[in-house]
């Protein structure tokens, strides 16, 4: 199983129950193990798994990740075997993603001249997460400059500061 997984976020349309899953050993040098994987995983949202056990857990898990990697895993372990595990249950960690929802996101540049929004619930291409909210603050920061450019454009003389601060 090692190196068959790099990362992915938000495959809604692969998983409906995994929204995230990454192979750890390959995405980061702190868990690099040319051995072995080390999967992470989300489910979300996971409001129906919070009561479950943490074995009704892996066993979701193991038949979700049987059907999308079926080469390289089997629900039953006969190909790759769970070493150890750990479940961490995080009630509304993120939210819901429901059909109609994505247009009331709104974009990083606000329809407020130099008023700019960041942050993980922004229109960008990934759930509430992390990598979203630094997606959306590098999209408010293109934004900003793109118009500081059309500023610089027109004659006026503005500095970024001020373009920033309207």
């Amino acid at each position: 199983m090692v190196g068959f997984l790099t990362r992915l976020f938000s495959p809604q349309c692969r998983s409906p129950l995994l929204s995230v899953y990454a192979d750890m050993s390959v995405t980061c040098k702190e868990y690099y193990n040319p051995n072995q994987s080390m999967l992470e995983l989300v489910f979300a949202p996971a409001e129906e798994w919070i009561s479950c056990s943490d074995s009704e857990i892996i066993d979701a898990t193991l038949k979700e990740l049987a059907k999308l990697f079926p080469d390289e895993i089997a629900a039953d372990q006969s190909k790759a075997k769970i070493l150890k595990y750990h479940v961490v249950k995080t009630p509304r960690s993120v939210y819901k993603t429901v059909p109609g929802c994505e247009p009331c996101r709104p974009l990083q540049r606000s329809p407020l001249e130099g008023f700019y929004l960041a942050g993980d619930y922004t229109k960008q291409k990934y759930l509430a997460s992390m990598e979203g909210a630094v997606l959306s603050g590098k999209l408010c920061a293109q934004a900003i400059v793109q118009d500081y450019e059309l500023l610089a454009a027109r004659g006026k003389k503005t500095t970024l500061a001020e373009a920033a601060a309207r």
